[in-house]
């Protein structure tokens, strides 16, 4: 059973009568648990809902729909699988109090995997999990791989009853399972000749492993009761990107595909320069950081830079990893008329200063860094700092506090187009 949470405007649903807090109970006599069951059944042209209305009358519905037809219901989130492991470098298990309450959940759910493209390690699976990813075609998933050498994972997952992640993986493949897999990567640990084993293995795996994001390991000021880590050395990132740079070239002789990428981070790590877009291919890892900082220098050649606009004086704000990126890509401002900008580099106090991406940026780290300054007609920080759909930042301040605290407006951008979107007045919260 599933309860309805909402009901979309002008959907089939609302004209058929259906409302928020009616239980669905089946589709074409198909029991519904979750949003997967649902959007597996719903599917169908000609469909039978069984449901019943919040004062507990059970009814029935007929419809008959186009395959790709919405009808227009939301649900609530479903309850999520906990993770049974205890990684050595687990980002939840170093984050300091004040976060916001979901940022503490530490899932292994393949159900958020398939739906959000959640990383999980597939130790978490029944045999049933496993039945109904086949039987519903759950597609692709992303799986956190970190070495395929078993004993070294289940010491990295701090779980010796972890399965062999290689034999999962070839189960997944058989069954005709996509896979977008990551390796977080710990100098001295997995990297070097343990990470161009790893890589071999899930190469050996394709076209199943679809791709291979390699990111190296978060490291906060909250570590002193945890295993011992460190971040990598300039040298050793770029040791890490020629390694990879020497296989993908290889794969793409051999498979058609670079199939392994390093991340953003990496180049920043190393002070190499970032590649061309194209270099990413479809973009498969973009949202673990890869490719990211290629495609906003793409933006940054393509956008049209105005000879002039309207007077301004624009703060704007980034993290330190992006600093030197940024304002390098506003030189293209000298020659405009109109607009002053200032850049600011805020540092991570709240997580510690080895974290330097700006999606980390807490609202108190920005109002900290802009505190005292003279920050003219409006403030634009990075909308990745912000929870998605909401203007909420990671320690749970509202961003409508920040523009009281800062006493002057706060836009939120993240492309360079957005940014002169901004300069030509047409900002608002993206």
């Amino acid at each position: 059973m599933l309860e309805i949470e909402h009901i979309l405007p002008g959907s089939i649903a609302e004209e058929l009568g259906l409302q928020a807090g009616d239980v669905l109970d089946s589709l074409n006599g198909k029991d519904v648990h979750d949003v997967i069951d649902y959007r597996f059944w719903v599917a169908e042209e000609r469909i039978v809902i069984a449901f019943h209305t919040k004062d507990g009358k059970a009814k029935k519905l007929l419809i008959e729909k186009d395959p790709d037809d919405n009808l227009g219901l939301e649900f609530s989130p479903f309850r999520i699988t906990r993770c049974h492991n205890r990684c050595i470098f687990c980002f939840v298990d170093q984050m300091p109090a004040g976060c916001r309450k979901s940022l503490y959940v530490k899932d292994d759910d393949f159900r958020a995997s398939f739906l959000h493209g959640n990383y999980i390690t597939l130790g978490a699976l029944s045999e049933n999990d496993w039945e109904r990813i086949f039987r519903e075609r759950l597609s692709p998933l992303y799986i956190s791989v970190h070495t395929t050498d078993h004993p070294l994972r289940t010491f990295m997952l701090g779980n010796r009853k972890a399965p062999d992640i290689l034999a999962s993986m070839k189960r997944l493949a058989s069954g005709g399972i996509m896979m977008h897999t990551q390796i977080v990567l710990c100098p001295g640990i997995n990297d070097g000749d343990r990470l161009q084993k790893t890589l071999d293995d899930l190469s050996g795996l394709f076209p199943a492993v679809a791709s291979i994001a390699v990111v190296p390991v978060g490291i906060t000021s909250f570590r002193k009761t945890l295993f011992r880590l460190r971040s990598f050395t300039r040298s050793e990132a770029r040791a890490v990107i020629e390694r990879i740079a020497k296989l993908g070239s290889r794969f793409k002789r051999q498979l058609g595909t670079r199939l392994v990428f390093a991340s953003d981070e990496f180049f920043i790590k190393a002070g190499e320069p970032f590649p061309r877009l194209s270099f990413y291919e479809e973009l498969p890892q973009r949202e673990n950081g890869v490719g990211m900082v290629s495609e906003f220098l793409r933006d940054v050649s393509r956008t049209r830079i105005p000879i002039k606009t309207t007077p301004m004086k624009l703060t704007l704000v980034t993290g330190v990893s992006f600093g030197r990126i940024l304002k390098h890509a506003l030189e293209r401002f000298r020659t405009v008329e109109g607009p002053t900008i200032r850049l600011v580099i805020a540092q991570n106090g709240f997580f510690g200063p080895s974290v330097t991406v700006a999606g980390l940026l807490t609202g108190q780290d920005i109002l900290r860094a802009l505190k005292g300054k003279r920050l003219g007609d409006l403030v634009l920080i990075p909308s990745s700092a912000l929870k998605e759909d909401e203007d909420l930042f990671l320690d749970n301040m509202q961003l409508a506090q920040l523009e009281q605290a800062l006493s002057v407006r706060v836009l939120k951008a993240d492309t360079f187009s957005e940014l002169v979107n901004v300069l030509r007045g047409k900002g608002r919260r993206f």
